[in-house]
Order: C-alpha cells, then sequence, then structure tokens
C-alpha cells in the first residue's frame, strides 16, 4: 500500500512537470507556426467531429475522394483509423455528394493480424478487428472480408516449418493476442511427394559465443553461394546462389558487429540496411573524430579519439606513452618529451600528422567544413583505407557523411564547433548506411526493416538474445487495459506494467512470424547457447520459440551433433534441419567457395581504382565504336560500315536471335540445361517491345536456342564453368599511342583456375577477318584493366 501511495505522491509531480514542458513545447510550436505528426492528426480528427464547422470543407473532400485504399493496416493506430472512419461514414449512411456518383464509394483495407509489429508507434493489433466490423455494417447485404491463404512466396518445405512452428507457439487469453487457427495455416502439399530437397532447406546454426555463431553463419554462406541453389524471382527458374539472395536478421540493432566482421574474414561483401551502423562504421568515425578534434583541439580525449583514427593510426602502446599530453602531443609547437620513446614507425607517423595537423588547425577558422574535410582526405590519401570486401560500402559511406557536413554547412553559419555538437546528436539516432545500388552483398537488417520484403535465404540470428534493456524511470500508459491511464514511477509496478509486458510478449510472437516468412527457399535459425542451457531472454524472439526448437539448438551447439537434426511433430510429421559448423575462429578454416574464387581480379573494380592525378579533358577527344574502327582498317568506307551496321540492327528477328543468345549464355547455368527449361528460360528473356516487327518470335526463340546448345557445347567454351564467367562486358579504351577513345562490349570474360583470362567472342554468321582483328582490340582492352593476368582470345562461331 505504501509504494502504491507513493507512487500516486510522485505521479502527481510527473504530472506537474509534464503540464510545464508541455506547455514549453507548445509555445515553441506556435513560435515556429508548426505542428508534429499527433497532433497535425488530432486535428483533423477533431476537425472531421465538428460537423458543423467544418461541413464545407467535409463535402469538399468527399466530392474529390471517392476510394480510400490503407494498406499495411495491421500497424495502424487508433487515431489513424479514426480519421480514416470519419471520411468514409457518410457512405454507409446514403447521404453526401459521393453517394450519387456512377461508381458506388469503397473502402479497402489490406492487413495481417499476425504481422501487427509496430507497437511502439502505437499500432493496436485490435483496430484491425474494429475496422473489419465497422466496413461490414457500412453496407450489410454484400461481403466484406476476403482472405488469401496460399502463399506464392515460399517452397512447401518452409511453409510446413511455418505452421509447425506456430502450431506449438504459447496461447495466451487476450484479446490483442497471437492467434494461429487452422485458418491461418498454409495450404503445402504432403511431402515426401517429390517436392523436397536433397539438402535440407532448413538449418540450424548454435554455438557457446556469438562470434563463434557468426562464424558458423559465414562459413554456410560461403557453402551456399559455392554449390548451392535458388529460385530466380523473375523466371521462376533455378539458378546459382548470389550474396545479394541472402538476409541476416536480428531482434535489435545492437548486435550485427560480430556478423558483419565474420562476414568479411571470409571476403564476402555485406550491406548494413536501414538504421544500422552508419556511425559506427570506421569510416565515419574516423571523419566525425577528426571534425571533433579540429572542433576543439585542446581535448585530450578529441585527440586520444584522432590518433586513433585511421588518419593517423598511432599504435596502442606509443598512445599509452603518450597519455599525459596527448592535445600537446599533437598540437605543440615543440614535439613531445615521449617522442623519443616510440618505436620509428610511431614517431614516423606522428611527426607527419604534427605537420598536417598545424596546416589544418590554420586552415579551420578560413575554409569551410566541407573544404577543409575534403583537403584532409586527399592530403593523408585516405583513400587508401577503403579497401578490402567493404570497399563500396565504405566510399559510399564515406561520401554520405561528406554530404552531411556540406548540407549542414549550406544552411547558414556553421562553426567546426556547432558541426562536431549536430554529428554528436546525429549519432546517438538510427542513421542508416549509405545505399548501394544493385549492390550483390548479404543484407544485414533488423526483423523490421525487413518487413515488405523477401529474400531466397534468411538468417533469423541471436535468437536468445534479450531485448528488454533497463525499465524506463517513468512508465506511462494510455490503456491500462481496463481503459484508464496508468503512470508507474521507479520500483513500483502496476498492473499495467504486468500487461505491457504481456503485449510485448505477443508482438514479439508476431516478430518472430514476420521474420520467418521472409524466407523464399532456405531458412537457418541462430543462437547462442550457454553452457548447453537454452535460455533465452526477456523480449527476445527466442523466449517466443517453442522448447522443442530451443532443445534442438542446444543439440546443435554440441560438436558431437549429427550432421542433421529432426523435429517431430505430434502428429508425427518430421521436420529436417542441417547442423552448421561453427568453430571459435576462421584462421583454419580453408574458403573454397565462389565467392573467394571470384574474388580477384572479377570481384573487385581494376587496381588504379582511385587516381587522384588531374582529370584527362575527353571533350576533345574521338570517340568510336570498335567495329567501326576495325571496318575502317578493312578498307570498308565510314558512310559504307555504317549503312552495314543500320541494315544489321534493323533485322528485328536476327537482333531477337543474337540478344537471345547472350542472355541464355548468361542466365543459362550448369544446372538449367534440360530442354523445357532453356525453352521456358528464353521465352521468359524475351522484351514485350522486342516482339514487335518479328513476325515468328517462337521460330527465332528455337533458332536462338539452336545456336545457344552449339557455343555452350563448343569444346573451348564448355568447359567453362559459367559462375566464373562475366557477359556482356563494357568498356572504353585508348591504345598507346592512339587518340581516339574506342568503345565496346565483350561478349565473354572467363577467368581459370590460375587467374588467366579468356577473352570470347561468339559470331552467330559466316567468319570475316575483320572478327580477328575486332577480338584483338577486346583483348587489348581486357589487357590494360587486368594488367597482372594473362590474357587471350578466343573466336567461337555457330
Amino acid at each position: 500500500a505504501f509504494q502504491r501511495d507513493l507512487n500516486v505522491v510522485l505521479s502527481r509531480g510527473v504530472w506537474q512537470m509534464f503540464q510545464i514542458a508541455k506547455k514549453e513545447y507548445d509555445k515553441t510550436l506556435e513560435a515556429h507556426a508548426a505542428l508534429d505528426f499527433s497532433e497535425v492528426l488530432e486535428r483533423a480528427v477533431r476537425l472531421l467531429q465538428q460537423m458543423d464547422e467544418f461541413a464545407r470543407s467535409r463535402y469538399r473532400l468527399e466530392s474529390r475522394y471517392h476510394h480510400v485504399l490503407v494498406d499495411e493496416f495491421q500497424d495502424t493506430s487508433r487515431a489513424q483509423w479514426n480519421l480514416v472512419s470519419l471520411l468514409v461514414k457518410s457512405w454507409g449512411e446514403g447521404f453526401g455528394l459521393v453517394d450519387n456518383a456512377p461508381l458506388r464509394p469503397s473502402v479497402f483495407i489490406v492487413g495481417d493480424r499476425k504481422q501487427s509489429i509496430y507497437g511502439f508507434r502505437d499500432a493496436e493489433v485490435t483496430v484491425l478487428q474494429d475496422a473489419r466490423e465497422y466496413i461490414a455494417a457500412l453496407r450489410p447485404e454484400e461481403p466484406a472480408r476476403q482472405s488469401i491463404a496460399r502463399s506464392a512466396r515460399a517452397t512447401p518445405a518452409l511453409l510446413r516449418f511455418v505452421n509447425d512452428v506456430f502450431e506449438n507457439v504459447e496461447r495466451a487469453d487476450r484479446d490483442d493476442a497471437f492467434t494461429y487457427t487452422e485458418a491461418d495455416r498454409f495450404p503445402t502439399p504432403p511431402p515426401g511427394d517429390g517436392s523436397e530437397d536433397v539438402d535440407p532447406p532448413l538449418g540450424l546454426v548454435a554455438a557457446d559465443a556469438i562470434e563463434a555463431c557468426a562464424n558458423g553463419v559465414a562459413l554456410e554462406i560461403e557453402r551456399l553461394v559455392a554449390t548451392g541453389d535458388v529460385r530466380d524471382r523473375e523466371t521462376g527458374l533455378v539458378r546459382n546462389v548470389r550474396h545479394a539472395d541472402i538476409a541476416i536478421l536480428f531482434r535489435s540493432r545492437e548486435s550485427h558487429r560480430e556478423f558483419e566482421k565474420a562476414l568479411q574474414d571470409c571476403g564476402i561483401p555485406t550491406y548494413v540496411y536501414k538504421g544500422l551502423g552508419f556511425f559506427d562504421a570506421d569510416e565515419v568515425k574516423d571523419v566525425v573524430a577528426l571534425l571533433r578534434y579540429l572542433a576543439n583541439p585542446e581535448s585530450h580525449l578529441r585527440a586520444a579519439a584522432f590518433l586513433r583514427s585511421r588518419f593517423i593510426r598511432v599504435s596502442d602502446p606509443a598512445l599509452r606513452l603518450l597519455t599525459a599530453d596527448l592535445a600537446g602531443a599533437l598540437g605543440d609547437p615543440e614535439p613531445p618529451a615521449a617522442l623519443e620513446t616510440l618505436d620509428a614507425e610511431d614517431q614516423r607517423v606522428l611527426m607527419l600528422a604534427r605537420d598536417g595537423v598545424q596546416r589544418w588547425r590554420a586552415l579551420a577558422d578560413r575554409l569551410p567544413p566541407a573544404e577543409l574535410l575534403d583537403l584532409v582526405l586527399a592530403e593523408t590519401a585516405y583513400a587508401f583505407e577503403l579497401r578490402g570486401s567493404r570497399l563500396v560500402q565504405a566510399r559510399e559511406n564515406l561520401k554520405k557523411i561528406r554530404a552531411i557536413v556540406r548540407r549542414v554547412q549550406n544552411r547558414g553559419y556553421s562553426t567546426l564547433a556547432r558541426l562536431a555538437d549536430y554529428l554528436d546528436r546525429m549519432s546517438a539516432g538510427d542513421e542508416a548506411n549509405a545505399i548501394i545500388d544493385a549492390a550483390d552483398a548479404v543484407n544485414l537488417m533488423t526483423v523490421h526493416a525487413a518487413k515488405g520484403l523477401e529474400f531466397p535465404i534468411v538468417f533469423v540470428v541471436n535468437l536468445s538474445r534479450g531485448a528488454g534493456g533497463i525499465r524506463p524511470p517513468i512508465r506511462v500508459l494510455t490503456d491500462d487495459g481496463a481503459g484508464e491511464p496508468s503512470v508507474s514511477v521507479g520500483e513500483f509496478e502496476s498492473a499495467a506494467d504486468e500487461d505491457l509486458k504481456a503485449r510485448d510478449r505477443e508482438e514479439s510472437k508476431r516478430l518472430l512470424y514476420v521474420a520467418l516468412t521472409r524466407a523464399r527457399d532456405r531458412l537457418y535459425l541462430s543462437s547462442v547457447i550457454k553452457d548447453g542451457v537454452w535460455r533465452p531472454g526477456g523480449g527476445g524472439l527466442g523466449e517466443v520459440l517453442p522448447s522443442a526448437l530451443g532443445a534442438l539448438l542446444v543439440q546443435a551447439s554440441s560438436s558431437t551433433a549429427n550432421a542433421s537434426l529432426v523435429w517431430t511433430q505430434k502428429s508425427g510429421a518430421q521436420q529436417v534441419l542441417r547442423r552448421c559448423p561453427s568453430p571459435a575462429t576462421l584462421a583454419d578454416v580453408p574458403h573454397k567457395g565462389r565467392a573467394d574464387r571470384l574474388r580477384v581480379p572479377l570481384g573487385n573494380t581494376p587496381v588504379a581504382v582511385d587516381r587522384f592525378a588531374p582529370l584527362e579533358d575527353i571533350e576533345s577527344a574521338q570517340w568510336s565504336s570498335v567495329t567501326a574502327v576495325v571496318a575502317g582498317q578493312a578498307g570498308l568506307p565510314p558512310a559504307q560500315a555504317a549503312a552495314r551496321d543500320q541494315a544489321l540492327s534493323a533485322d528485328a528477328a536476327r537482333t531477337l536471335k543474337g540478344r537471345l543468345v547472350h542472355r541464355l549464355l548468361q542466365h543459362c547455368g550448369e544446372h538449367d540445361a534440360r530442354d523445357q527449361t532453356v525453352e521456358a528460360l528464353a521465352h521468359a528473356l524475351v522484351r514485350r517491345d522486342e516482339r514487335l516487327g518479328v513476325e515468328d518470335v517462337a521460330g527465332t526463340v528455337a533458332e536462338a536456342i539452336r545456336v545457344f546448345k552449339i557455343i555452350r557445347g563448343h569444346e573451348e567454351f564448355s568447359t567453362c564453368r559459367l559462375d566464373d564467367c562475366l557477359f556482356e562486358v563494357p568498356f572504353s579504351f585508348k591504345g598507346s599511342g592512339n587518340t581516339i577513345v574506342l568503345r565496346g562490349t565483350v561478349d565473354c570474360l572467363a577467368r581459370a583456375t590460375d587467374g588467366s583470362l579468356t577473352v570470347f567472342e561468339f559470331k552467330t554468321g559466316r567468319p570475316s577477318p575483320d572478327h580477328r582483328a575486332q577480338l584483338d582490340v577486346y583483348v587489348a582492352a581486357i589487357r590494360a584493366l587486368f594488367p597482372e593476368a594473362a590474357v587471350e582470345g578466343r573466336l567461337i562461331y555457330s
């Protein structure tokens, strides 16, 4: 009773403080003539409710909008639904301007209560049921509900697994409880009908440490990329696994670093998605350390961060020896007394840094921050640090932080001190990594970020990690379950607190459902198992996972476990799960996957990716296609060569056949050689606009397939593994002593196991002398791109 009475007193104090803060907040908004999102929604609802004062505007809205569609309705708040319901209220009452329209008005909401995962944004899963009843009452004579039960996304094995998991999830007796009834189950064919793969599409990765789990995930990804198959989303045909086919999902965003590091150690490219890790990236931390130091060079803490950044790279022992005056070690006119105690490399690095710092500090008040940052990046050759498997992501992140600095600078007068404070505030948020367009990289993201997405292969990791965190000292609930608000302060725990835990548990079930249904072909579960016991943390996905799966994860963490584990249901049905090895270190593990084979030279950009020489003036350069130059060398006048090329391109059937042959070589892997598969793929690869002007599309496709098989079976090309080939490789090339820039496209560039490269040029017509000259130009261009590789050329005729 004492604790309850004390909570009442403290709640009154909190209420008074809130009133003061709210008053000041409202005054600030009014001074800036602004509204926050909640207030915009509240005022809109209030205006719609005031029929007399708002009638004219309401009728204008009705006359303009006759149909309402609300997608992802399960994530709608009560206030948002109130707004929608007020807009359509008159439609069921038979009055209003829209009721006389030729087409009756309609409201259409799309949602799945099993995927309501935004409770922290005021979404209420019960709103979906309320809306359903409301809409059904608008026109009782018409059916109001349509449901979709069949999934076209996942394989039958994964759908059966999802059914089994949520049939075994503990049920709660609440209005907002997660339910999985017979109507929710995915219809699937019975197991053993030939639709199963020999390699189980389900897997477990478990170990006693998060680092070992991350290593296990990385090794399994390496295996899948080297030997695995998935269904192509566009064609539905089987093809090899790519890095971009894979996603690693987390419950919360604090635990991705170990997995990112393990993937990098295996040479696997990664992309950390939406709200994960921008200010945790090394290149961004380096830039922030530089700007914070230049804003306050007298700070020892900021000097230490700058000394340890990759701009300087002072070693840890040297940093300890300089601890007495870190700021002075960089900024004092005289070198520090401890300089002689450093090793030779640290001495050299520190003296170079001191020289640079003197210039940069002198320019700090004269140059805009963005220009000063660019100057430091250039003088320190920082681009050298952006290498390895994160090269593309690191460069995009560096572009993004530079853009942020420039954007802040362009808003008005901005000192380095203000900029550093702004970056400090930003780093406390959830800024996302720079987006990489069409990157072939493994995606790391939270389950919330994955909502609405799908991937052929999904790893749901850190299942045992809790997500509760430290309980807020003041907890305010607008609804305690009985329609009344509740406030709890400090250690006092009210019935509403217990109800909140139950709500969060039900939302965790829905979050698990979203995570498992992101996969199309393969699904893996991963968790840390401490001391051989399944002990999931509160608020995590593992807390709501069926205990039988927890027991299987314990088995998988044992080094003596079988390569496959079996989960048997009450009905007798069985799920086979692959146990993935999880070594504590990757030092002694051989890496022989496709990722390793393609890493150099085809997996990266050419060596000279960052050049600091002045750009060449290309305005005065002459540009020409390889075919035009080769024709000129063969004595064909330019006008005649252009007329020949135009005549060839005008032949739609011939053009389509040539394109199809190249596309089949690019898309049809070793596992897709069946006639029916090749024919289906060929027709799928024909674009709609390409069918125009072709009288016999089927005949053209058949001829393209015939040519494809001849080329694919050629003795010089049949030994090439298609996964080690790049097709349609464009280039611009200026040979030594040549003033003309040649442009062309290599049909196929293949890499052998010894690192040598072969340029294949495919010809569907009769042999011609200029074909060899054309191939020689292509070989010269590839030699310029890859100077350290042996390059040869081959002509393949059909």
